[in-house]
């Protein structure tokens, strides 16, 4: 199974493109770009954004109301509420939730992380697209952020090499 693990914010909610009662909605070259990603390889969505502290249905929801490209599978767990034992910035850290995630689900075979923050562990590195400080894409937004067509396609890249 192919994963992406996914940010909003940065990646598609750069400059909402106005509300509905989920929040800000998502840029739409955005979602086509992500929508091309699902379409290329047939992955599954995890939520790694702080949109999960909205809780699974939610953001279920929210996916099914805005009809978002992709199956919406799972939101990763959130190191600052369930897992105390670890040092405070290993909490913060996106990419130990990440790991968390895929050590509960061996049957991933490839994934690739979305996300304009850059705090992943150093194994993850090699299946991290940064979707922030892009500033010689030519679709980027606001300083060089959003889901660009650089970064869908290295996400397709990483998740068929794999």
């Amino acid at each position: 199974m192919r994963i992406i693990f996914l940010d909003i914010d940065g990646v598609l909610n750069v400059i909402p493109q106005g509300h509905d009662e989920y929040g800000a909605i998502f840029h739409p070259h955005f979602v086509d770009n992500l929508k091309r990603i699902v379409d290329e390889t047939g992955a599954k969505i995890v939520i790694s954004s702080s949109w999960r502290h909205s809780g699974f249905l939610a953001m279920k929801e929210m996916w099914a109301f805005r009809n978002l490209p992709g199956e919406f599978l799972d939101i990763t767990p959130s190191h600052i509420d369930m897992n105390r034992n670890l040092p405070f910035m290993e909490r913060l850290e996106r990419g130990s939730e990440i790991q968390e995630w895929l050590d509960n689900h061996p049957e991933v075979t490839s994934y690739v992380i979305l996300d304009d923050d850059t705090d992943m562990l150093p194994s993850q590195i090699d299946n991290f697209v940064q979707t922030s400080e892009n500033h010689d894409h030519r679709d980027k937004i606001d300083y060089g952020y959003g889901l660009t067509e650089i970064c869908t396609d290295k996400a397709i890249k990483i998740l068929l090499c794999k």
